[in-house]
């Protein structure tokens, strides 16, 4: 017997934003296309939006497949992230996007939006998917379902060398000689 069945993780705020709804509506589509039952593991902090999360996933009767963890401690967070199919972001909007860094740099296949911030921060490395359209949503998932091995392992690698590039250090470094240049 499986320890667990095999999962998609998001990791992030529950804002409006965020674009959830769509993304349990297409963890629910995928379902009815696959033979095995695929979860959604959402690791997000106890708060407003939370709750108002808890009632959609009742109201969509998704209680089965999707897993509202709260919060979790980073150690645990990557491991979550390696054994996932891959984290889904599914925001409209961001600033930056940096759990999709902290999931390449996991070593996770990310699919993710296909918003300017994405496009320009993560480049060619995610499956790429329109936020407003959940069959795109859901196929994008299935695409990482059907994936070829090497193909897979091909493109995490590019990620985790993409994530490599971004710096806290080099960041604050930088922020620093703009400061001392002012």
């Amino acid at each position: 017997m499986k320890e667990f069945n095999p999962y998609f993780i998001y990791v992030g705020n529950a804002y409006p934003h965020k674009n959830l709804k769509r993304l349990i509506e297409a963890v629910m589509n995928v379902n009815k296309k696959v033979k095995e039952d695929i979860q959604l593991y959402i690791v997000s902090s106890r708060n407003v939006f939370t709750k108002r999360l808890e009632k959609l996933i009742a109201e969509l009767k998704a209680e089965e497949c999707i897993k509202l963890l709260g919060f979790v401690p980073d150690e645990k967070l990557k491991i979550l992230y390696k054994k996932s199919l891959g984290f889904v972001f599914p925001s409209i909007s961001e600033g930056f996007g940096l759990p999709g860094l902290e999931a390449m740099n996991a070593q996770t296949l990310v699919a993710c939006s296909e918003i300017p911030v994405f496009k320009e921060i993560y480049k060619d490395v995610p499956i790429y998917f329109n936020p407003f359209d959940v069959n795109s949503i859901s196929d994008a998932m299935k695409l990482v379902l059907d994936m070829d091995p090497e193909a897979r392992e091909k493109r995490i690698e590019k990620g985790l060398a993409l994530a490599k590039t971004y710096s806290w250090s080099k960041m604050a470094k930088k922020t620093l000689k703009l400061y001392e240049a002012l």
